[in-house]
């Protein structure tokens, strides 16, 4: 006798990964990305940051990650806050190609939070491009037009 296994795709829901957002804790903030935008997250320690000095801020160095060299910024420095500890193990978000002109880069942060679907971010978080926004709930989505279009150029 012979069993003929059929087997069904797999059906998301519709929260979709596009429609998903990853969020963070940076100081007070929750930074949201989106999750399309996040390739990986990991921890690195701080002694294996090479710091670059001849960049401006908020490229804080590189590190070497699965093989590759990845430039860290730090978002305490994007959203102008304080950063109150340093701490020995940093979590970096590793952006994908999906950030395009940012693809590949690291974003230092205090911790990853979880994630949420678009329905349950507060809408003026999705819809605002102001680094502070009000009535958000201390929320901010990343935008990538915060970075300076030369962040990761060979300095001369």
């Amino acid at each position: 006798m012979s069993a003929t296994a059929t087997t069904e795709p797999i059906v998301y829901s519709s929260t979709s990964i596009k429609e998903r957002y990853i969020l963070t804790q940076v100081g007070s903030w929750v930074l949201v990305f989106p999750a399309r935008w996040v390739a990986e997250i990991f921890r690195v320690q701080r002694s294996r940051i090479l710091d670059l000095p001849f960049y401006q801020s908020p490229l804080v160095g590189v590190t070497h990650h699965n093989s590759q060299i990845i430039p860290l910024t730090s978002a305490h420095q994007v959203l102008q806050t304080t950063e109150n500890t340093l701490r020995e193990t940093v979590t970096v978000l590793q952006l994908s190609h999906e950030a395009e002109r940012l693809a590949n880069m690291g974003i230092i942060v205090d911790k990853a939070l979880g994630s949420a679907s678009k329905e349950e971010l507060p809408p003026t978080v999705l819809t605002t491009q102001a680094l502070h926004p009000p009535d958000t709930d201390s929320k901010v989505l990343f935008q990538s037009g915060w970075f300076p279009s030369d962040l990761w150029h060979p300095q001369g």
